[in-house]
């Protein structure tokens, strides 16, 4: 039934193809190429996310993106890069914190929060972007999953449903404060 789907990301994108971690850390996907703005043990780039990212074009079918967006002060540059590098029908892969979630503003490094609709303003024919064209760099689309990591509870099935159906009426309600997810997980096609 429609109204009780909780839709899960496809996870299984980090395992096909050439992927980049960006921001990886010390957890860098197995098998992707890690990316990080420190040397920790495993990350094969080091390099700025503010700035230009040192690849080429076209070179990776997926770019991973686990709690990362939230600390870059150079979001629409960093999306620009990922756009850049990625290859044509390629996959963006992103989780960051919900803005109703505690755990998005106890850390004192976010520098943002995001909401559903948030990545909208780099896909054409959204609401978003008719009102914020930032750039003429677009996705095709952009699927949003709530909570993906977390088990299928029937609550969470129903207010994910909510949620995705009408992002607006439900954000701007009392239901998102009487169930707040904790993450958000963007796929962003090119």
């Amino acid at each position: 039934m429609g109204l009780f789907r909780h839709k899960k990301a496809p996870l299984s994108l980090l395992t096909s193809g050439a992927v980049l971690d960006i921001g990886c850390g010390t957890h860098k996907t197995p098998g992707a190429t890690g990316l990080d703005t420190r040397a920790f043990a495993g990350v094969d780039i080091v390099c700025d996310l503010e700035g230009a990212l040192p690849l080429d074009d076209n070179s990776y079918d997926v770019v991973f993106a686990n709690q990362v967006l939230e600390h870059v002060t150079n979001l629409i540059g960093l999306v620009h890069e990922v756009h850049r590098v990625l290859k044509p029908g390629g996959s963006f892969l992103a989780h960051v914190p919900y803005f109703r979630s505690a755990w998005a503003h106890c850390d004192l490094t976010h520098v943002r929060s995001f909401t559903i609709q948030s990545m909208d303003i780099f896909v054409p024919g959204t609401f978003a972007r008719s009102v914020y064209t930032v750039s003429d760099m677009t996705f095709s689309r952009c699927d949003v999953f709530l909570d993906t990591e977390y088990p299928s509870t029937l609550a969470r099935r129903f207010f994910s449903s909510l949620a995705l159906r009408n992002p607006q009426k439900f954000e701007n309600s009392a239901l998102s404060f009487v169930y707040p997810f904790e993450q958000l997980t963007f796929l962003l096609i090119k």
